[in-house]
């Protein structure tokens, strides 16, 4: 990874696994990989998520529990033409945040753990409340029903792809051009931009 898109930052890169609804789990059989998009929270340095006792990733992890996980959260298209006047495909790109994980998935059985692990996730996808706290019994059948993993990363590495290594023309005339298309996205990309360029 080039040293001017890497993050190191703790912080910034808990704020987008906190920001991020879900990630995607890749896993590999017999040298058969199986990718799966998931809900997900973090706690601390782990990554938890959820699903049912016997399913296809649960048998893969029974068997090979190394694990990769990632989560990209997108920004702005660039097409080739707002940074070249050349008339070449080459300069397309596309802006983003992503946080990439390889470390080993542990089941959790543990009740109070796994009570923990959906009371964040709520929080996380539900912060408006509305529901029992996970402590109650109502929820004793539920939890021993439901599989719970956590992921202890071995690494962590963070990329921002927001035109940081362009020359000040090619930055400028991305700038422009995304100015023009005014929407939402297009604007927090122009502030990322800006941001990562200082």
């Amino acid at each position: 990874m080039k040293k001017v898109f890497q993050i190191t930052d703790k912080h910034i890169i808990n704020e987008v696994l906190d920001k991020a609804e879900y990630g995607t789990l890749a896993l590999c059989h017999n040298n058969d990989p199986y990718a799966v998009p998931l809900n997900f929270v973090r706690i601390e340095e782990n990554i938890y998520f959820h699903g049912a006792l016997k399913n296809k990733k649960m048998k893969i992890l029974e068997k090979n529990p190394k694990v990769s996980f990632s989560v990209v959260e997108s920004y702005a298209l660039i097409p080739s033409f707002f940074s070249s006047t050349e008339g070449l495909a080459c300069p397309a790109t596309h802006f983003f945040k992503s946080v990439s994980i390889d470390g080993v998935a542990e089941t959790v059985e543990d009740r109070e753990e796994k009570a923990m692990m959906f009371e964040a996730m709520m929080q996380k996808l539900q912060p408006e409340g509305g529901y029992k706290p996970f402590s109650d019994e109502a929820y004793t059948k539920a939890l021993k029903a439901t599989a719970v993993v956590k992921i202890v990363p071995n690494t962590i590495s963070c990329k921002f792809k927001f035109g940081q290594h362009l020359d000040k023309e090619r930055f400028a005339m991305i700038l422009n051009h995304l100015k023009e298309r005014n929407s939402d996205i297009n604007n927090e990309t122009i502030e990322m931009m800006k941001k990562c360029r200082k």
